[in-house]
């Protein structure tokens, strides 16, 4: 009898026809509409809720991604006068080990056999790694000491602008 086959006996009663089988996991064309219903109400709500999660990511993905782009740091005058210092320190002692750096290859092999050779070889491949490394660090170090020295000259020009316009006014400072 399994798999949808019909009774030994032919047909099967007129009455049975009309209820549905008594099997597992048989639903009702009732039940089937139900859950239908029930389903669309879910996917419904979810994808609007779905929806309201999407349009707030895709919001901060556009806040996060405009202020990457077009973002500023922003820094005051007593800040910059105050890190200037420090970063022209700390480039001008990154250009001290730079001059360091180079006098490394000018070391000479202790011995004139193959494994010194091989040896000093790269030990100057070393100290040419190590001055690019350094060189590279104290340019970044320079340029940004150089750029808060030209922000801090800016301001002042600009403060002093502003001071200037305030006396042509006939205005105290």
């Amino acid at each position: 009898m399994g798999n949808g086959q019909q009774p030994a006996d032919g047909g099967g009663s007129a009455a049975s026809a009309q209820e549905p089988p008594n099997r597992a996991g048989y639903l009702t064309p009732e039940e089937q509409a139900k859950r239908k219903a029930q389903d669309d109400r879910y996917n419904e709500a979810m994808n609007s809720a779905g929806v309201k999660v999407y349009q707030q990511r895709q919001r901060e993905d556009a806040a996060a991604n405009a202020a990457a782009a077009g973002g500023s740091f922003v820094m005051d005058a007593d800040a910059m006068r105050a890190l200037q210092p420090q970063w022209q320190s700390i480039a001008d002692k990154l250009g001290k080990a730079v001059d360091l750096g180079r006098q490394l290859s000018s070391v000479e092999k202790p011995a004139e056999d193959e494994g010194s050779t091989i040896q000093k070889k790269a030990a100057d491949a070393h100290a040419d790694a190590y001055v690019a490394n350094v060189r590279a660090q104290q340019q970044y170090a320079q340029a940004y000491a150089n750029r808060l020295r030209d922000s801090i000259a800016a301001y002042e020009k600009q403060e002093q602008a502003a001071r200037d316009a305030v006396h042509g006014q006939g205005g105290r400072q």
